[in-house]
């Protein structure tokens, strides 16, 4: 089989991280100029101490942990530590999970996911997500569907948890000779609670 080769950790580019140190840049200006505001009344500021620190922490986070992540995760793809499935998508699903918290939110937050389930093993990722790992991130994303075959490649960090299941590579090739596709809805995604989610949550 040809196998068409979507993403790779080993040749993902961790500047796509990068917009964390621009953002944690920007809140260092910003704290800059409440520094230099409050010491023209002879004041001091703690607002620029805070936004500097919140700054600071956004950049070593959002920069340093990720980019640690990824190379971590690409080691383990170089050295043949990981796992690796193929067949048929089933039961593809996206949906939104709501966060609001009454107490705080004006408006309601979601936090959105996406699933796969290939050879009996079961994928969930936040779609679009910066961070390590296939998050179907890339432009245009892929298509996915249930009856497409792909071969996943994945690390798996905490174990049997779908959503701690980290891919490293995910490629899609032509079903074998012989394969009869699926007939629409014959996978039967769930209409309500989805058992395999990290969290309770409803279809989008």
């Amino acid at each position: 089989m040809n196998w068409h080769t979507v993403y790779d950790i080993s040749t993902a580019d961790a500047g796509e991280y990068f917009g964390f140190v621009l953002f944690g840049a920007g809140m260092l200006v910003l704290a800059g100029g409440f520094l230099w505001r409050a010491r023209r009344r002879g004041e001091r500021s703690p607002t620029a101490k805070v936004v500097a620190g919140f700054g600071v922490l956004v950049a070593v986070l959002g920069y340093g942990v990720n980019t640690w992540d990824q190379n971590r995760l690409a080691a383990h793809l170089a050295a043949g530590e990981v796992q690796t499935v193929d067949g048929a998508v089933f039961a593809h699903a996206r949906w939104r999970e709501d966060i609001t918290d009454s107490r705080r939110d004006s408006t309601r937050r979601y936090r959105h996911w996406e699933r796969v389930v290939v050879g009996g093993v079961t994928f969930i990722w936040p779609p679009g997500a910066q961070q390590p790992g296939f998050t179907n991130a890339q432009t245009p994303p892929l298509d996915l569907h249930d009856g497409q075959w792909l071969r996943i490649t994945w690390v798996e960090d905490v174990a049997d948890e779908a959503s701690q299941r980290r891919i490293v590579k995910l490629e899609t090739g032509d079903p074998p000779a012989g394969y009869a596709g699926p007939a629409a809805g014959s996978f039967g995604v769930p209409t309500a609670v989805l058992p395999g989610a990290p969290y309770p949550s409803v279809l989008k």
